[in-house]
C-alpha cells in the first residue's frame, strides 16, 4: 500500500455495497463473532440480499439504510482500483454510532483501517457523544487510543428452558404508533433518538413495548427470539422485555443475547435463569457519555 493511503479514502456509493458486505463478513468472520446461521441476527454475517423465509434485516438492508441516511459518514479505501476496506457510521441527534469498520484479514495491518478511522475521527471529535460495539480486531487496534471508555461484554446462547419463563405483566406488542414513546425512551437513555433506524427495525423485527406507571421500555426481537436491542427505564421492565424476546422464538431455534456488559446485571439474571451458556464477546465502547443502562446495544445501530 502506498504511503499516501489516506488519499485513497473516498465516499461510499450504492454500487460499492456488495463488495462492502463481503469485506465486512470476511473481517468479522475472522474476529470476535459468533456468525449465527439464522439470517438477520448478526449484522454483516448474511451475504444474501433476499430472505425467502420472511422479513429479516439482512446485511444489504443495513448497509443501504446507513448509506441512505448518512452518506457523509460512509467511506471506502481503495488501492490499485480495488476496495480494501470500508467504514460506516451514523449521526443520531449528535450521537455518532460507529456501525462497521472492516478490512479483509489478508489486508489487515497495512494501514487501511487507520486511513478510514483517521478520516472519521475528525467527525467524532466534533460531537459530544459516540458509541460502538467493537467486533473486529482491526477496529480494536485503531480505536482504543482515542480515550473511549471500554466495557467488556459477553454473549449468551443456547436453547432456553421454556418452563422457567415467567408470566409477563407489562409487555405488549408494539407498532409504528409507539414511535413517540420509543424516541422518548431513546433520548432518556442514549441522549438521542434512533430516528429513522426505528423504520428499519420495525420492518425487520418484532417490537415489544413495556409500560408500568411512569416506567417504560422497548425491545426488538429477531424471529428466533434473539433481542436486537433492549432499552428501558427500569431493570424490572428490561427483564420483562428480554423474557418476551426469548419467549417469542420458535422452540428448537436457539437464540443469542449479545453485548451484555457488567452494567447489565439484569440481563445476566435472565439468561442464567433460562439456562443459556455465556461466552466472551467484543466490547461496547462509549465516549462523552455514560453507557446506557438498562440497555442492550444493537450491533450496528447502537
Amino acid at each position: 500500500m502506498k504511503a499516501s493511503a489516506i488519499d485513497l479514502v473516498r465516499p461510499m456509493t450504492f454500487d460499492d455495497i456488495d463488495r462492502v458486505v463481503k469485506i465486512a463478513r470476511r473481517a468479522y468472520d475472522e474476529d470476535i463473532t459468533d456468525l449465527q446461521d439464522a439470517r438477520g441476527i448478526e449484522p454483516w454475517a448474511d451475504p444474501k440480499q433476499m430472505d425467502p423465509a420472511g422479513a429479516r434485516i439482512t446485511s444489504h438492508d443495513l448497509a443501504e439504510h446507513i448509506l441512505a441516511t448518512d452518506p457523509d459518514l460512509c467511506l471506502v479505501v481503495e488501492d490499485g482500483g480495488k476496495i480494501r476496506g470500508a467504514s460506516m457510521a451514523i449521526d443520531r441527534e449528535g450521537t455518532i454510532v460507529m456501525s462497521m469498520s472492516a478490512v479483509p484479514p489478508k489486508h489487515q495491518g497495512q494501514g487501511y483501517a487507520l486511513a478510514l478511522i483517521e478520516r472519521l475521527r475528525s467527525v467524532i471529535d466534533n460531537h459530544m457523544r459516540s458509541l460502538a460495539v467493537v467486533r473486529a480486531a482491526e477496529t480494536i487496534r485503531t480505536l482504543f487510543p482515542w480515550n473511549f471508555d471500554v466495557h467488556p461484554s459477553m454473549r449468551a446462547e443456547g436453547e432456553i428452558q421454556r418452563d422457567r419463563l415467567p408470566r409477563l405483566k407489562s409487555v405488549r406488542d408494539g407498532d409504528e404508533n409507539d414511535r413517540d414513546l420509543l424516541e422518548f425512551i431513546d433520548r432518556r437513555l442514549r441522549g438521542a433518538s434512533r430516528g429513522r433506524d426505528h423504520e428499519l427495525l420495525l420492518n425487520g423485527a418484532r417490537l415489544f413495548v413495556a409500560e408500568d406507571r411512569s416506567a417504560s421500555g422497548y425491545a426488538y426481537a429477531h424471529p428466533n427470539g434473539a433481542p436486537l436491542t433492549v432499552a428501558a427505564s427500569t431493570t424490572a421492565l428490561a427483564r420483562e422485555l428480554l423474557f418476551a424476546c426469548l419467549a417469542s422464538g420458535t422452540p428448537g431455534t436457539p437464540p443469542v443475547v449479545r453485548n451484555i456488559t457488567g452494567e447489565q446485571r439484569w440481563a445476566f439474571d435472565v439468561v442464567r435463569l433460562l439456562g443459556m451458556d455465556l461466552h466472551i464477546a467484543g466490547p461496547v465502547i462509549v465516549r462523552g457519555m455514560a453507557l446506557p443502562s438498562p440497555y442492550l446495544a444493537h450491533d450496528s445501530l447502537g
